[in-house]
């Protein structure tokens, strides 16, 4: 396989133990990357897909998403007046098995708000619910 000409510019260097190593090698093992470019494939792959956050961080978001979300649609059931515990219970699992929704749309938001000039102010995608609010 013919390498691409690439110019990568900048350059990110770090020391591994020979156990990280190893495990390194294992992982590519039968792959065409080298350590290196698995190495960068990886983090590159991780800020675009995760937006660079550890698991842990990723569990704190998900855990401040997710009641974000019930908050505001329990508010908006109790001004209605809809509040029912039937409904409540299937708004929680809906949070519950939904967080991920949370996220991409609360990234979303993020990166839109980033990428405008004025940041104008605009509707919280998530203190809306289309799947929910048919009722």
């Amino acid at each position: 396989m013919a390498k691409r000409e690439v110019h990568y510019p900048h350059k990110i260097g770090f020391r591994l133990t020979d156990k990280i190593w190893f495990q390194i090698q294992q992982e590519i093992a039968e792959t065409n990357p080298t350590p290196h470019d698995w190495c960068r494939l990886l983090v590159v792959d991780r800020l675009n897909n995760e937006f660079g956050l550890s698991r842990k961080e990723r569990y704190f978001l998900h855990q401040i998403l997710r009641p974000q979300w019930m908050v505001g649609q329990g508010f908006h059931l109790l001004a209605d007046d809809r509040l029912a515990v039937e409904r409540w219970q299937r708004f929680r699992d809906f949070a519950r098995h939904n967080v991920e929704r949370f996220v991409k749309l609360s990234s979303d938001a993020f990166q839109s708000l980033m990428e405008s000039e004025h940041h104008p102010a605009s509707p919280n995608p998530m203190t809306t619910n289309p799947v929910l609010d048919e009722d």
